[in-house]
């Protein structure tokens, strides 16, 4: 199993996190990391965590010069472009690859995603109909139902490669600005060639859950404007700081982002989406119990 992420000095730390999260359910996997400006410091604290747990990870250093003509904004840096250089990066031998954004977080066995039969398929992936929506609202318009987010891609490189995808998605970039970086040029590259997964492959916090939809995750994405490492009442945000805290760079607990006295007032009054969220973070909270319940004694502690 090879997976690859790519951050900057910004999201090292997160990277280091979702590497916990990695050894944890998987220690023999092979990770890649593409250094898109990470500190040498940085990167030699990353160096020394993989050695002590004996974590085969690969530093690969992106020259950004190449994707510095492609529109960036506060949130998305030049790092969320470098998903589309792997095919050329890896070896010819490497037929596929997991990408995972470095703000996800693994929670269970990952095998049954990466023996997925993909076919002629040259990505499997979560749909993202908000993401869709948002692109449609500055004038990019792809089907809801075939729109995916990027965040977590089963890549099949030798179809990338054979037809040119991550040049098509590059030249779509260059002309188009999207919502999400990289995004919209994936998804145009690869219309009708996309395996949808389920969406507990890439549980997506920014998509609003109702109780009833409600399904574990696999693959958490801290997806939404907020994040565990700013806010603990986050959904899942337990999970992230546990694997945070194991990692060179631990933080203190962050402030919750609503007061429990708005939340009481507002399940006075009887708001339902108060209701909902508190229907899903009882679910979260009892998800996150029977994780840590379920972790191996040496990774809870390691």
């Amino acid at each position: 199993m090879l997976i690859v992420s790519a951050a900057d000095e910004r999201f090292a730390a997160h990277f280091a996190t979702m590497l916990h999260s990695v050894w944890t359910q998987h220690p023999n996997a092979e990770l890649c990391l593409l250094d898109c400006g990470i500190e040498p410091g940085t990167l030699a604290d990353l160096k020394g965590f993989a050695i002590a747990r004996g974590i085969v990870l690969a530093i690969i250093k992106i020259d950004i010069t190449l994707l510095r003509h492609l529109p960036t904004t506060s949130q998305f840096s030049t790092a969320c472009y470098a998903r589309l250089l792997i095919p050329d990066l890896l070896p010819g031998s490497i037929e596929r690859v997991l990408y995972l954004d470095s703000d996800c977080v693994v929670v269970d066995d990952l095998t049954p995603l990466w023996q997925i039969e993909m076919g002629e398929a040259a990505i499997a992936a979560v749909n993202d109909p908000i993401g869709a929506r948002l692109e449609r609202e500055i004038g990019i318009h792809i089907d809801e139902q075939d729109y995916i987010n990027s965040g977590v891609l089963m890549m099949n490189l030798p179809v990338w490669r054979r037809d040119k995808l991550a040049a098509a998605a590059l030249a779509f970039l260059g002309n188009h600005q999207s919502c999400f970086a990289d995004q919209a040029g994936i998804n145009v590259a690869c219309a009708r060639r996309t395996t949808l997964l389920s969406a507990e492959w890439n549980f997506l916090l920014h998509v609003h859950q109702r109780p009833q939809q409600w399904l574990e995750p696999k693959i958490i994405h801290y997806s939404s404007a907020m994040k565990p490492w700013i806010h603990c009442d986050v959904p899942f945000a337990a999970i992230y700081l546990h694997h945070r805290n194991r990692t060179p760079f631990p933080i203190e607990l962050p402030p919750p982002y609503r007061s429990k006295l708005r939340c009481a007032l507002n399940l006075l009054v009887g708001r339902r989406k108060y209701w909902d969220r508190l229907k899903l973070a009882r679910r979260c909270d009892a998800f996150t119990a029977a994780y840590f319940g379920g972790l191996p004694r040496g990774a809870a502690s390691s």
